[in-house]
């Protein structure tokens, strides 16, 4: 009885000692897969502001920074970006353009660098970014279906120098729509303004860190329809108005640096005196097209925003001013009423 006590005692203390054996091995092996397995490289996660607006001046401080955090992060060495646009409520042109914009210059002239994003709650917001083709410049998937109307007529071009076809791309929809003699007058201002920032704008790097190719001198177009009136939006990524017209028009600007004028008053002053009183054709032509056109047509408004200045035309009415931050670029506004479409 004894000894047969003893024997599944000793049987039960094998039992016990080689399931111990058993579980230490287990976890040495869990040990072992998670200091040999290769970690998970990680996104730098920037949270993205609930507008993008250049335009009115909380919102453009928001979208200014956070732009500004993308290229400080790419410029300190990190290359694994995440956009986090979850609570992004609202895209407007200008800021949107802007964005698109940026990211682009990054992409393109960051080595190694990636850039993806985390899609808005939003579903309009969702559609927006489908639509203009960032999502898929960050390469993430977008199933948001572009419904709406204010979003399904954002069309968008990106180009180098004066390309004629960009603008068909984009405003070709708009043929007979609008007047032969508005949209020829449209033409030639968007066409300018292509110019101008392929000979003008990056006349020199634009100061932010980021070193690109002195070829490197693209411009990046909007166009959308909604209630009835059309707006074209560009943008280039250049010195500014400003900053270019030292190189640009000397005499000009060192009779406004005397006056001590604000950048709105330069970028006023430079669509004033755009045009020789022999009206010949010579830099700055762009600016002034933007006016004329503006003026052929009723409701019709106009707004140049560069660095930290902005010029605007509306009614007839010429204002500018200065904001406290600097989008560091030009972005140029059109927008004109449509005619009401036929119910056929």
């Amino acid at each position: 009885m004894a000894q047969s006590l003893r024997k599944q005692n000793n049987h039960m203390i094998y039992w016990l000692a080689r399931r111990a054996r058993d579980e230490l091995s287990k976890i040495k092996n869990i040990k072992h897969k998670k200091t040999s397995a290769v970690p998970i490289p990680r996104f730098r996660i920037l949270k993205a502001p609930l507008e993008f607006d250049i335009n009115k001046r909380i919102s453009r401080a928001t979208t200014l920074a956070f732009l500004e955090k993308v290229r400080t992060s790419a410029q300190q060495g990190t290359r694994k970006i995440w956009i986090d646009f979850t609570e992004t409520r609202r895209f407007v042109s200008g800021g949107t353009l802007l964005l698109c914009a940026e990211i682009t210059r990054l992409i393109e002239n960051v080595a190694d660098l990636r850039i993806k994003c985390s899609l808005p709650k939003s579903n309009k917001a969702a559609q927006v970014l489908q639509q203009i083709g960032l999502s898929k410049l960050l390469k993430t998937k977008n199933n948001a279906k572009c419904l709406d109307g204010d979003v399904v007529n954002w069309r968008s071009a990106r180009g180098q120098g004066a390309i004629g076809a960009k603008y068909d791309e984009i405003l070709g929809y708009y043929d007979g729509l609008i007047t032969d003699s508005l949209q020829t007058e449209l033409y030639t201002g968007i066409t300018e303004a292509m110019t101008n920032a392929h000979q003008h704008a990056y006349i020199d790097q634009r100061g932010d860190g980021v070193t690109t190719d002195p070829d490197y001198r693209p411009w990046w177009m909007f166009s959308q329809e909604k209630d009835g009136k059309l707006s074209v939006v560009f943008c280039d990524l250049g010195v500014g108005i400003p900053a270019s017209l030292p190189h640009t028009r000397p005499r000009l600007w060192h009779f406004m640096d005397r006056l001590n004028l604000t950048e709105g008053r330069q970028i006023e002053g430079a669509v004033r005196n755009s045009q020789t009183r022999t009206r010949k054709q010579h830099r700055g032509k762009g600016w002034r097209q933007i006016i004329e056109t503006i003026s052929s047509c009723d409701g019709g408004k106009a707004l140049i925003l560069s660095n930290k200045g902005w010029y605007s035309m509306e009614s007839g009415k010429q204002r500018s001013g200065e904001f406290g931050d600097s989008i560091m670029g030009t972005v140029i506004y059109w927008q004109m009423p449509l005619p009401l479409r036929s119910a056929s």
